[in-house]
């Protein structure tokens, strides 16, 4: 039995070049399908795989994971080689994985309160702290400082306010049919929709209100 066992041990061929290539590929389109991502954003390193197997030149390789599977550093993949339609290797291989992804990142340090200045470049998934912004989707400025080359991630910036503290605004208050209209100063900066207290500069008191447009707070009257 034991010799029987040696003979056929020696018979599988060990891991050869183009079975390990073929596989690389093989997980590489599987991770780019799997995550929606182009293959030259899916890198596939430290393959780990000297398996034998029967396979000779022709062989295909199928692999799976997962549909929970992240590929969040080391993976497990199960392979299952064929050739011709018979099964030649079936294997659980782990390998590293690196995702990419195209996203904005500074081309200067930028100082909180300063605009976005940024460029395009491919950024390893793992050095992205928080969800990438789209920088055409508001108006962006820096929440902290912003390192030269650092992505531009929702955790390092903030939409520009619409009114700073000290701005003027016109305050619209109105009791039933009657409308008042007064000069504000604003006493905290604010966003669209944003409930707000204002200075009204004639009297030097205090109005809650909200910020409807740039420059407007609608009010129902003195707080």
């Amino acid at each position: 039995m034991l010799g029987s066992l040696l003979i056929l041990v020696s018979m599988l061929a060990p891991a050869s070049a183009d079975v390990v290539g073929a596989m690389r590929s093989a997980i590489q389109e599987h991770v780019a399908t799997r995550t929606g991502r182009t293959l030259s954003d899916v890198e596939v390193a430290e393959l780990l795989f000297d398996g034998p197997h029967t396979c000779g030149e022709s062989v295909e390789v199928a692999v799976d994971t997962n549909a929970s599977e992240r590929f969040r550093g080391q993976t497990q993949f199960r392979v299952r080689l064929t050739e011709n339609s018979r099964l030649c290797g079936r294997f659980s291989v782990p390998a590293r994985v690196t995702l990419y992804e195209l996203v904005p990142v500074a081309t200067q340090e930028i100082t909180t309160g300063e605009d976005i200045v940024y460029t395009m470049a491919r950024v390893r998934q793992e050095d992205l702290r928080s969800a990438p912004v789209d920088p055409d989707s508001a108006d962006w400025i820096a929440a902290r400082t912003i390192r030269l080359g650092q992505p531009i991630t929702q955790r390092v910036v903030k939409r520009r306010p619409a009114a700073l503290t000290g701005d003027r605004v016109s305050i619209v208050a109105e009791f039933g049919a009657l409308t008042v209209k007064a000069e504000g100063r604003m006493l905290a900066q604010a966003y669209i929709g944003d409930r707000v207290r204002v200075s009204n500069v004639a009297t030097d008191t205090v109005v809650q209100g909200i910020l409807v447009a740039p420059g407007l707070v609608r009010t129902g009257g003195r707080r």
